[in-house]
């Protein structure tokens, strides 16, 4: 019986497990079509997010820990993103090293040497060769639907993942704060 009620909760886990990672990944499809249509956008090198008036309206229906939640889910997938992105160019990078250096021994290598000599440099790297990004802070900027080149943000947020902290402002009140300091 005891065998029999393991099975059980054995295989109800299981099932569990597929379901979480099935819903991330519709999450995770969900998220790159909206970041192809530019309803979302990351720059990785300033750690700032822009999201547009009509994507932030969705992602406030489910109030302010659904709001929480949803920005949390993008800055999950950018930085998956951002750690894919950084895997290809550290694989592109150690193949190229690897062809170099054979072709400075030898110069007569044809295309299925370099193809060998790629694919045995991609079986040497190991998952510890490099250091996934680091959950940092970022700004998040809530901008207007338009079309227009420069516009002006209708809220800003700064966003810790780590803690979970979240502060927001509209543009106008920080606006005020920079042209009146003395009033903080």
């Amino acid at each position: 019986m005891m065998n029999l009620l393991k099975k059980w909760r054995e295989r109800r886990e299981q099932k569990r497990r597929q379901r979480e990672t099935q819903q991330t990944l519709q999450l995770w499809a969900w998220l790159e079509k909206i970041f192809e249509t530019g309803m979302l956008s990351m720059d990785y090198d300033h750690h700032r997010l822009f999201i547009t008036q009509a994507m932030a309206v969705l992602m406030m229906q489910n109030g302010a820990d659904g709001w929480v939640q949803s920005v949390h889910n993008v800055y999950e997938y950018a930085r998956w993103m951002q750690t894919r992105h950084a895997w290809e160019d550290f694989m592109r990078n150690e193949e190229s090293k690897a062809v170099r250096a054979a072709l400075s021994q030898r110069k007569d290598l044809k295309r299925d040497d370099i193809e060998r000599i790629k694919y045995a440099r991609l079986q040497e790297i190991a998952l510890g060769d490099l250091e996934p990004p680091k959950a940092e802070p970022f700004e998040f900027f809530i901008i207007p639907d338009s079309t227009e080149a420069k516009v002006e943000p209708l809220s800003v947020g700064y966003y810790d993942p780590t803690t979970g902290q979240m502060e927001v402002a509209t543009w106008d009140e920080v606006k005020d704060l920079l042209h009146h300091p003395e009033q903080k």
